[in-house]
């Protein structure tokens, strides 16, 4: 490990240590993908291997535990063997047994594939302290863009601001990877710079004009800084260019177009409602485009026809706490207090569901 990330991620480790958590395991073991043989039963292993091996290969994981398994008994030193075992009983939810497993491996080779390993089943059980801890061993015995992404997401959960710093030294390391400049993006935007945040995915999309993920997680935002709005039209008419039969990217192209993300209140724009309304053409299951067309229907005091369109937006997306608030705003308009009642109830459960850490 690097000095430079070693003083990154050292103020890491108390957010992530000492919490309830395993002990950090197998620091001191060696690095090794040395096995031994077991020449007794060497023929049985290769069998029961083989058909593991034939059996991932067609992803049938779960088909493949039981050879694993087998093939663990024989040779239980044979280490990728033992490695695939722990993937396949994390995949099947089976952590106890794979954790128990994976301990075991790092007592005698403390590797980071291990650690990720070990970072994934704590993620899948959300305990969200023991993944990032795991991750941090993994990132800082290999300093790879894969290990130091997942370092710095997982502190999502912990500490915003911690996720940056890792992610920023991963930037300097891997300056061409999209996916880091995605995941500080969204570092910045949890900390509440949104200026900044839209920046660093802007030059995400630039890196990669192809990848339209980086502009899909800007739009996720609604939020688009005014000094950025230029920028932000132009990579989206870009990537319409590319894809131009991609509902979900004429929608965005169009919220962004509009200022709408932006902070305006101006009336609504000449042609808005014909490219939303294409837009559920090119793809009917977007609930944020019945959402706004029901917006527009409410600001022009169709209350019937917003009434339908945030119902279907709410089909779609049951979820999204400000659909029921809209919706009840719209029956309160043609007089259902009834009716309105009760979406102002879900639209409390959902926000207070939404709203919890």
């Amino acid at each position: 490990m690097s000095v430079e990330l070693k003083s990154v991620s050292a103020i890491i480790l108390a957010a992530v240590c000492g919490f309830g958590i395993p002990k950090c395991i197998a620091q001191s073991a060696p690095e090794s993908t040395a096995s031994v043989a077991c020449p007794q039963r060497v023929s049985e292993f290769e069998r029961q291997r083989n058909t593991a091996v034939r059996l991932l290969k067609a992803g049938k994981a779960a088909d493949a535990l039981q050879a694993l398994s087998s093939a663990y008994m024989l040779c239980p030193v044979d280490y990728q063997n033992a490695y695939d075992l722990a993937v396949a009983e994390v995949h099947a939810g089976e952590n106890d047994k794979a954790r128990s497993l994976i301990v075991e491996l790092l007592q005698n080779q403390n590797r980071a594939d291990l650690h990720t390993l070990l970072g994934r089943l704590y993620s899948s059980e959300k305990n969200h302290r023991a993944a990032a801890a795991q991750f941090q061993q993994a990132a800082e015995l290999v300093q790879s863009e894969p290990n130091i992404f997942d370092f710095g997401t997982s502190l999502f959960k912990i500490d915003w601001g911690a996720a940056e710093k890792i992610l920023r030294f991963g930037i300097e390391k891997y300056p061409t990877s999209v996916r880091l400049h995605v995941a500080l993006g969204t570092a910045l935007y949890g900390q509440s710079m949104p200026d900044e945040g839209a920046a660093i995915l802007c030059k995400a999309a630039e890196i990669d004009g192809s990848d339209p993920h980086p502009m899909e997680i800007l739009a996720d935002t609604e939020v688009i800084p005014l000094t950025l709005l230029p920028k932000v039209v132009s990579l989206f008419a870009s990537l319409r260019g590319r894809y131009p039969n991609d509902g979900t990217l004429l929608f965005d192209y169009t919220m962004a177009r509009s200022g709408r993300w932006s902070g305006s209140k101006d009336v609504v724009p000449p042609g808005f409602v014909e490219a939303i309304s294409n837009a559920l053409l090119l793809n009917p299951r977007l609930p944020q485009a019945y959402y706004v067309l029901g917006l527009v229907n409410a600001e022009e005091e169709q209350y019937n026809s917003a009434i339908t369109l945030f119902k279907k937006a709410i089909e779609l997306k049951p979820d999204k706490d400000e659909y029921h608030y809209r919706l009840a705003f719209a029956y309160r308009k043609v007089g259902d207090e009834s009716a309105a009642k009760e979406e102002i109830q879900l639209f409390r459960e959902l926000h207070s569901r939404n709203s919890a850490p």
